[in-house]
């Protein structure tokens, strides 16, 4: 059977329990459950692997950091020459974060060009490459992930600008890209009974610096503003509450029951991004929806389902870095019950109709069938 490596950011053992005991969701399988379901022989590693603490491990440690201070994606070839003998003996390898996809390509490119592993790479944010690239050195790691680019037999994208913008910037070939449609796990992200116009506080969440927080910050409102990220140092005061804690390492007891929670009896979810490419925030936004939460959220570039988007129908729609229309659209919801709920309602039945886990899962085995 044909073998698959498929390398992620890591903590996929932990959430694999919590699933078995309904306390986490499926989203974060990515598919993979199901590809291994439709006969794949799945194996998973995490990208984020320490190195051997060796001098070897220790000076090349050193120099990727300080590339990695001064670019946006992180190029870690040691990342790849630790699992390459895993790697070698596999048909395929699937990385699933930015980092990575570009290490694969830049190790099998530059270092080992012999080899004839086939690879894919999966992007996030390809075509923002160079939004924290300094003048001087962004020419040199344009052509540097444009070559590692040419070493991926197949490039996988969240976002159908991302895609399009990616493929204009780095040449790529049209036919060796594809799409992986995001979905969430309706079952575990479920509304509850109560109603919540009445609540006192509206919730955002995210860890992506393309998240826009310092607009967030900006808004002024009578309910309180809760943002959980690691970006921002916590703060609790009358107006702001600020934690931290990611998925990957949880604090002060934010698990995914207590994100649930706090989506659930928020007012609304505010999602503030950044006029980006990436496709930020889809999670969130559709984790929420399918809380049957209105969510306020930012037009971007890189707005992955516009027209599945509807103004004041299944969510409310702001410009970038306007404060403004956050409270604007804030201040609507709180002033229109009849509207609020309605909105509530089409949050939910557009995230079932369009951005399921089943939807998602079958839009990756048709990927994967197109790789073998």
């Amino acid at each position: 059977m044909t073998k698959i490596l498929f390398f992620d950011k890591g903590g996929r053992n932990k959430r694999e329990k919590l699933i078995k005991q309904g306390k986490a969701p499926r989203d974060f399988l990515q598919g993979l459950d199901f590809l291994a379901e439709n006969g794949y022989d799945i194996e998973h590693y995490s990208s984020s692997k320490k190195y051997k603490e060796n001098l070897f491990f220790k000076f090349g440690r050193w120099i990727e950091q300080f590339f990695s201070l001064i670019s946006n994606i992180g190029i870690r070839p040691l990342s790849v020459f630790q699992f390459r003998k895993k790697i070698n003996n596999a048909s395929y390898v699937v990385s699933l974060t930015d980092g990575f996809s570009i290490s694969l390509g830049f190790y099998y490119y530059f270092i080992n060009r012999k080899s004839k592993i086939k690879l894919a790479g999966g992007f996030h944010k390809l075509s923002d490459y160079d939004k924290n690239v300094s003048l001087i050195i962004r020419y040199i790691y344009y052509w540097i992930i444009k070559l590692s680019l040419k070493r991926l037999n197949y490039i996988i994208f969240y976002g159908e600008a991302d895609k399009k913008n990616s493929i204009k910037i780095f040449g790529l070939k049209k036919e060796n890209t594809y799409i992986i449609k995001f979905g969430v796990d309706t079952y575990f992200w479920e509304p509850i009974h109560k109603k919540t116009f009445d609540s006192n506080y509206l919730f955002s969440i995210g860890q992506d610096p393309a998240r826009d927080f310092n607009t967030l910050l900006k808004v002024n409102s009578k309910k309180k503003i809760h943002i959980h990220t690691s970006l921002l140092e916590e703060i609790n005061n009358k107006s702001l509450k600020i934690t931290n804690g990611t998925y990957y390492k949880y604090k002060n007891n934010f698990t995914d029951l207590k994100i649930k929670k706090l989506y659930q009896e928020s007012f609304a979810v505010l999602v503030p991004i950044k006029n980006v490419y990436q496709p930020s925030g889809y999670s969130v936004t559709l984790q929420a929806m399918a809380c049957g939460k209105p969510v306020i959220l930012t037009i971007t570039k890189g707005l992955w389902a516009p027209n599945l988007f509807k103004h004041k129908e299944n969510c409310l729609l702001v410009n970038p870095y306007d404060p403004k229309e956050f409270e604007e659209a804030i201040s609507f919801l709180e002033n229109n019950i009849d509207l609020y709920e309605k909105i509530c309602l089409e949050a939910r039945k557009t995230v079932i109709n369009h951005f399921s886990l089943d939807i998602a899962n079958k839009s990756t085995l048709e990927i994967f069938k197109n790789f073998i």
